[in-house]
């Protein structure tokens, strides 16, 4: 126990020389007596109104029995943590995505910006690869950028385009690329294919074309997408066991094995006035879009695809901590004889995910569904504008269906998990780490992009037009 008090101090005045360093010395006067003047008058008798007392509080058995388990729970977190803090730090260190810096990643020759990249499942397991970005590209608002991917599994994912701006509301972007995945997954078509059907085929993306769009009112951009795509699907080189013709020998989906070859033309209405793409906590993304497909392949196959998105954001009570709710629908309409292939058919993937089910794992002619997230800050670098890192806890859930008879909750798919995201300097989405459960597996997803507020310009980095609807 620590004691302070104010009393008459007479054993002071009685108290025996001390001795110092120099010698014996003697105590002055006691100041602390009762009769001494102050300039606030006389100090009282101690007394227990006048008398403080600190104590520290034992810490009960309870508490110290639950801190040892969270403690010896934590170490792993901490380390993580640790290793985290000091790889964005010296990733900091290296300019790559500092406020200074015009864009991510180490400047290279000509002005140009190069960042490699890590991702996993964005292509096939683990991927590495290189993106280049050239600001000021033929024009000062101009931007080329190219991208090169590389999956353990042999899938590439290689693309990129070019900006021009075309007064102060056109935008011009052009663009294609070439995507492969050796070890694509099929378990089925309609909402009700089971994971015990799983097998695999190989499939392969090329395309070319532009995107044209224009400002009509503020936070409101119309746009013209027109592209040319070939879609390839046959047996896998891998896995031929469980090759998609070994599996499901009496259910062959249409368009299996062969190619798909045409043109795809693209209307699109957006609008956002969120304020920023790291923490934004009001506001919200919409998007409509209706698509005509032709093949160029002597097949009678048309068809129209219709979409829609709509995104709110809610700032909560605390501070920073925010709730993003998302809900998305897609419809295929069929124009001509054929019937659509399964290489083109409605699926889950980016953006609109089931994060808790793995990439294509689903097929219908139209697909459904809603998006929840709850975030809130948890490390940020002193100094900095909003650059930290986020986490995040979300829940997704939705359908494929051929018929809309069968959209109901004993079709509906139900996944949730968490993760966390790396908001850079200027405020905008720079990565994110998540993990996805479902009643069928985990997904372990790292990648540069976000399934809320999706980057529409999908020519200029070398995105895969016929995964966005």
């Amino acid at each position: 126990m620590l004691g302070l008090s104010f009393g008459s101090g007479s054993a002071l005045a009685q108290a025996p020389a001390e001795r110092d360093f120099w010698g014996v010395r003697a105590v002055g006067p006691d100041t602390l007596a009762a009769d001494h003047e102050f300039y606030w008058g006389p100090i009282p008798a101690r007394a227990d109104s006048v008398t403080a007392e600190f104590r520290e509080q034992p810490r009960p058995a309870w508490e110290t029995a639950v801190m040892v388990p969270y403690w010896i729970v934590g170490v792993p977190f901490r380390i993580a943590f640790l290793a985290g803090d000091q790889t964005i730090k010296g990733m900091d260190k290296l300019g790559m995505f500092g406020a200074a810096a015009e864009y991510p990643g180490i400047q290279g020759p000509g002005g140009s910006f190069i960042m490699p990249t890590l991702a996993i499942h964005s292509l096939e397991g683990l991927t590495l690869g290189l993106q280049v970005t050239k600001p000021h590209f033929l024009s000062p608002d101009g931007m080329l950028f190219l991208r090169a991917n590389r999956s353990v599994n042999r899938g590439g994912a290689y693309g990129g385009g070019t900006l021009f701006h075309l007064g102060e509301a056109w935008r011009l972007e052009l663009g294609g690329g070439f995507e492969s995945r050796n070890q694509a997954r099929f378990h089925g078509l309609g909402p009700t294919s089971q994971n015990g059907d799983l097998s695999y085929y190989y499939r392969s993306t090329a395309w070319s074309g532009f995107d044209l769009d224009r400002e009509i009112v503020p936070d409101v951009r119309l746009g013209l997408r027109a592209y040319f795509s070939q879609i390839q699907v046959r047996q896998a080189a891998f896995n031929q066991d469980q090759s998609l013709d070994a599996v499901h020998p009496d259910n062959i989906p249409p368009g299996y094995p062969g190619q798909s070859n045409g043109w795809t033309l693209r209307w699109g209405l957006n609008r956002n006035n969120t304020t920023q793409r790291g923490r934004p906590s009001q506001g919200g993304y919409q998007s409509l879009g209706l698509s005509w497909f032709g093949a160029t392949d002597g097949s009678d196959l048309s068809y129209l695809t219709w979409h829609a998105n709509l995104e709110e954001y809610f700032k909560l009570w605390h501070t920073d901590r925010s709730l993003a709710v998302r809900g998305f629908a897609n419809r295929i309409t069929k124009v001509g004889s054929q019937d659509v292939p399964f290489s083109r058919l409605v699926t889950f993937q980016r953006p609109d995910e089931l994060r808790g089910f793995h990439s294509l794992r689903l097929y219908g002619l139209g697909s459904v569904g809603v998006s929840v997230e709850y975030r809130w800050p948890v490390w940020v670098v002193r100094g900095r504008d909003d650059m930290g890192v986020d986490a995040y806890l979300f829940s997704d859930s939705g359908q494929v269906f051929d018929h809309t008879a069968e959209i109901n909750l004993t079709n509906f798919q139900w996944t949730a998990g968490g993760g966390l995201r790396l908001i850079d300097a200027a405020r905008g989405m720079a990565a994110r780490f998540e993990l996805g459960f479902s009643d069928e597996t985990t997904v372990v997803r790292l990648t540069f992009s976000q399934t809320f507020q999706y980057n529409p310009r999908g020519f200029l980095y070398g995105k895969n037009p016929t995964k966005v609807y």
